[in-house]
């Protein structure tokens, strides 16, 4: 999950929005839902909100980098970007319209290059004018035209599942067809054909989701002819997923999302059909919510989980958002946690990584009050099970959370107190090197100290040299002074001649009242 910049000029309620955009292919339905949590308790902002998203930045444009002034809103990334117009078009009831019209003026004005972004853009403008659809008459474009050909011989590729160009982009036929006005009789067989199978589904999916999440899928609709892309999308989602080696767990995660977010954000709107979930998938949903909110905690794990095993990644991904497991009661998280570490196989790196993510990202991220002892046993328990995913899920991206609040580092002071265990000391520590420091993240950095995390020669020189640039900002810091005051007594063996001068330099300036003690420790470390 990336951390970005330009979220430190915005509002507090707005952080928590925008950062959990990051998630991936799910980050506008996560946000709409954080929404309700956040304005059941404050009310938000949103001309300010939007203000900041117009307000001009500089910007290097092209391939030439000619310097200019863009609104804030296009130094995002592009994941966010998008991310954010879907979000925008879900909650446009909860928006006023002078905000929403102010922000799609802008960017009007300062169109962006990503084809993607401007479409939803205009959807949003529709949306001002009390439709749902999209402006036909640029559809319609030659230039429009000549880039869906383009596009559609690329999903061709050498499939040979979707031979048919016409079979593979046949919305894309069927708009020509009326715009030519040959087809208007046919054109409305097809909708009365479309709404009496709508008819027909199954219900006991849709009993499954909130009043608000049925919303959603009222609003952004889609024909059904789209599911003739999923060949490109299972093609994509093995691509990026065969290429994750050793890299950075959060940076995959974010990118295999953002390989597929394009495709995926298109069918993601009809939920009892996300992504063509298979029917043994679908089938299962109404089974495990019963598992999963049971007060009882059998000895045998039931058979049915068995499918948490069975999907990919990206099929996992859209089953908890059907499961709606990041909404579980509290006291219900332990017996769920327990139920998915006894299954008879483990669960792989990527799926493990998905589960604590849904299971307890969102719900952290919202604390108000100190981690119940469920909350807390619930990610002990998965944890024990699942370190790296765990680090990689819910340490990590709480670390990267811009402004992190008192009750996020407290519980992380306590899983690195009680729970985690020294290789992966080593996992967190690292996270902390590359976020911003803040008072808060001074007190993880202190505890991990304390715990004399291993630390290699590269690390622990990476360390010394973050030290020293910020002592400038922590002159007055008690926090700061204890964690320097830990890094001597704990690593006095560590320390270089080099780290020394630099450590001498950091306490010139220092003001508080640790100033001579710190003094004296270095003083005693012979190297």
């Amino acid at each position: 999950m990336n951390n970005f910049n330009e979220l430190e000029q915005f509002q507090k309620p707005f952080q928590i929005l925008l950062h959990t955009l990051t998630v991936g292919t799910s980050g506008a339905i996560s946000a709409y839902r954080v929404l309700h949590r956040i304005q059941s308790k404050q009310s938000l902002h949103w001309r300010t909100f939007t203000e900041t998203l117009c307000q001009p930045e500089p910007f290097l444009e092209g391939n030439e980098q000619k310097l200019s002034l863009q609104p804030l809103f296009y130094l995002l990334p592009v994941l966010v970007r998008r991310n954010l117009l879907s979000f925008l078009h879900l909650a446009s009831s909860h928006v006023p319209k002078e905000c929403l019209h102010r922000l799609i003026s802008q960017l009007k004005k300062n169109p962006g290059t990503d084809l993607w972004e401007q479409k939803l853009i205009d959807v949003l403008e529709h949306d001002l004018e009390g439709g749902l659809g999209y402006s036909k008459s640029d559809l319609h474009s030659n230039r429009f035209q000549e880039q869906l050909k383009h596009i559609s011989h690329k999903l061709m590729g050498n499939s040979e599942v979707c031979s048919d160009t016409e079979k593979r982009l046949g919305w894309y036929y069927k708009q020509q067809i009326i715009s030519n006005g040959k087809s208007c009789e046919s054109t409305e067989d097809n909708i009365a054909l479309t709404q009496n199978s709508k008819k027909r589904k199954n219900v006991d999916d849709a009993a499954l989701f909130e009043d608000d999440e049925q919303n959603i899928t009222k609003k952004m609709k889609l024909d059904k002819e789209d599911v003739c892309l999923e060949p490109f999308v299972g093609r994509e989602i093995q691509d990026t997923t065969a290429n994750v080696g050793n890299a950075n767990p959060i940076h995959t995660l974010v990118q295999n999302k953002m390989g597929t977010v394009e495709v995926e954000q298109k069918v993601l709107p009809k939920i009892e059909e996300i992504v063509g979930l298979p029917e043994h998938i679908k089938s299962s949903v109404s089974t495990l919510r019963d598992i999963f909110e049971a007060d009882s905690d059998k000895l045998e794990t039931p058979e049915e989980l068995n499918i948490l095993n069975q999907c990919d990644p990206n099929q996992l991904e859209k089953l908890c958002l059907l499961l709606r497991l990041s909404e579980l009661s509290e006291h219900q998280l332990p017996l769920a946690c327990n139920k998915m570490i006894s299954l008879p196989s483990d669960l792989s790196y990527s799926n493990a990584t998905v589960l604590a993510q849904n299971l307890f990202l969102t719900r952290v991220l919202l604390l108000t009050e100190p981690a119940s002892r469920f909350l807390m046993a619930a990610i002990t328990l998965f944890y024990k099970k699942y370190p790296r995913p765990t680090c990689s899920a819910l340490i990590g991206p709480l670390l990267q959370t811009p402004d992190i609040g008192n009750i996020q580092v407290e519980l992380i002071c306590r899983l690195v107190e009680d729970c985690i265990e020294p290789d992966y000391l080593t996992v967190t520590f690292r996270y902390v090197l590359f976020v911003t420091w803040s008072e808060e993240i001074l007190s993880v950095v202190h505890i991990l100290l304390e715990r004399k995390v291993d630390l290699s020669c590269e690390l622990f020189e990476q360390f010394i040299q973050k030290l020293s640039q910020q002592a400038g900002r922590f002159n007055n810091s008690v926090k700061y002074a204890k964690m320097v005051l830990a890094t001597l007594t704990k690593y006095p063996t560590n320390i270089t001649l080099v780290h020394k001068n630099m450590l001498f330099n950091v306490l010139v300036n220092h003001t508080t009242f640790l100033k001579k003690s710190l003094q004296v420790a270095l003083k005693h470390i012979n190297v």
